[in-house]
């Protein structure tokens, strides 16, 4: 296989899923000088030049540079982003310590549970739903994951907090009440993945504008959620992505799950590995918290 072009360049033989300046411009925000400057001056992303002389980019370094866009967009240094791997560029993103986002993972630290649902029932006093999956159940997420990668943080501790968290999650979206007009969603993850956490969130995102939130559940087949989607007449199917299930298996999925929905069904997809996942046409993302 031919190793490095002069420069940093990568001969290819055939790869599937590479991407022209221009998409990589739309997907991330950046302009194409910027990722010229940084292939040059930092040797990331490293270009592939076909045999036709042009050159394409890499599908797995689409979520990298996105992560580096909103580090350099929050004031890092691009030196010190573009240097920086994956793991540290999240780290750069997680916002500075809140105290109720402190005490929660301390309480988690400690196994102390019904400290964390006292803790969560007063983060939530004053706040709507949005400022409170942003302020203090992402980043708590966010902190815990660290920890757990890093070795700091015990499986038992990680599934502790997740059990508590998916309780008082799932107690505030039964709260809610269906509005007429809403429609409805249906929530699921494909075959393979099993983090419950992001869909939860999505769910009580929906439920809390008044949008009958129909919770399936995770790991299922493609033909069982299309099936799902008829029998509860929902004109909405989100799918929930974490990193570790996106890619190419996804998107076939994703492919097959599209024709299978009824017609007027949209298909949506959200959580973090939507970002690394090739857009399809017809499939809409979504980002972050947003309901559509």
């Amino acid at each position: 296989m031919p190793g490095p072009r002069p420069g940093g360049e990568a001969m290819a033989k055939v790869e599937p899923d590479l991407l022209s300046i221009g998409d990589i411009c739309s997907e991330t925000g950046l302009s194409a000088d910027v990722v010229r400057v940084w292939e040059r001056r930092y040797g990331f992303p490293v270009p592939v030049r076909l045999p036709s002389g042009h050159r394409r980019y890499r599908q797995e370094d689409l979520y990298r540079l996105r992560l580096m866009a909103e580090a350099v967009a929050q004031g890092h240094r691009p030196s010190v982003v573009a240097r920086s791997s994956e793991e540290a560029l999240k780290r750069l993103l997680i916002p500075a310590g809140d105290p109720r986002v402190d005490a929660l993972f301390e309480a988690a630290t400690a196994m102390d549970t019904e400290r964390m649902r006292t803790l969560l029932r007063e983060a939530l006093g004053g706040l709507d739903w949005r400022p409170f999956l942003q302020q203090v159940v992402s980043p708590l997420l966010d902190r815990v994951g660290m920890a757990w990668a890093d070795g700091s943080l015990g499986v038992h501790q990680e599934h502790l907090v997740s059990e508590v968290l998916e309780d008082f999650l799932r107690e505030l979206r039964l709260g809610c009440q269906p509005l007429a007009g809403k429609g409805a969603v249906l929530l699921a993850t494909l075959p393979g993945e099993r983090h419950r956490l992001g869909l939860l969130m999505a769910a009580l995102a929906y439920a809390a504008t008044g949008t009958r939130a129909e919770l399936l559940g995770v790991d299922l087949p493609v033909a069982s959620i299309a099936q799902a989607a008829r029998a509860l007449k929902v004109d909405r199917v989100a799918v929930g992505l974490s990193v570790q299930s996106a890619g190419e298996t996804s998107r076939r999925l994703l492919l097959d799950l599209k024709e299978r929905l009824p017609a007027g069904c949209r298909l949506l997809i959200g959580g973090q590995g939507a970002a690394r996942t090739r857009r399809i046409e017809g499939v809409d993302r979504l980002v972050g918290l947003e309901v559509v």
